[in-house]
């Protein structure tokens, strides 16, 4: 299992947090149903947005974001996680 995470808040910023930082949950997001996925990473808290199993793929998700995001480590690839508050 990797244990590394990493944030990229941005298109110029990136730099390492520690899975100590993250606090997984779930919120209630407007317009849908069922509760998603989401984290707390310093004091925000972001909704699971994508995964995508190579970092190609991030990098082509994550150019079209206009919202804030954190991006992990997760045993298939990244998950992408978008600010909700």
């Amino acid at each position: 299992m990797m244990t590394s995470y990493f944030v990229w808040e941005g298109k110029t910023t990136n730099f390492l947090i520690v899975p100590a930082e993250i606090r997984y949950h779930h919120i209630k997001v407007e317009d849908l149903d069922k509760p998603v996925a989401a984290i707390t990473y310093n004091g925000s808290t972001y909704s699971l947005f994508r995964t995508s199993f190579d970092w190609a793929g991030v990098k082509k998700i994550t150019s079209r974001l206009s919202t804030a995001y954190v991006i992990t480590v997760i045993s298939k690839g990244w998950a992408i996680w978008t600010f909700e508050y």
